[in-house]
């Protein structure tokens, strides 16, 4: 059975992008979910909220080659939504991680707005962002 992943984009606003991924995780298709991280990355997003709740791993990367899949440009913050097992990684191993068990939590981040600096000392609270949704598919569509 050939693997599939599919990437789709949920919401936008700023440099937050909003991701779900679904399909299988596994050595035929870890490029693409690298390739579709990296094509937000030069879009110019800094914050992706990846909810992987229906991805499944079929155990066939290690942990490091799974930590691969995500660019390792220190501006960039990865918000991993549903169980840290479903990728298995550990929070606090990789600061580029932030993982919410569920939508609920991410959505709570998402309204706040992204944060440039450990440290809001200093800076001016930030308006509400409005948040602009649209559905498109990924310009990588489905794999197989």
């Amino acid at each position: 059975m050939r693997a599939t992943i599919r990437v789709r984009v949920l919401a936008v606003d700023g440099p937050q992008v909003w991701l779900a991924v679904s399909g299988r995780l596994a050595r035929s298709t870890a490029p693409m979910l690298t390739e579709a991280l990296r094509l937000r990355e030069a879009e110019g997003f800094t914050a992706l909220f990846v909810d992987v709740g229906t991805l499944a791993d079929d155990w066939e990367l290690t942990l490091e080659e799974i930590r691969a899949v995500f660019p390792c440009d220190k501006r960039m913050a990865f918000h991993i939504i549903g169980s840290a097992d479903d990728l298995r990684l550990q929070p606090g191993h990789d600061r580029r991680f932030v993982f919410h068990p569920g939508p609920a939590s991410a959505w709570t981040v998402w309204v706040r707005g992204p944060s440039t600096t450990p440290s809001t000392r200093g800076r001016k609270k930030a308006a509400r962002p409005s948040v602009r949704t649209r559905s498109r598919r990924s310009s990588l569509g489905s794999i197989t």
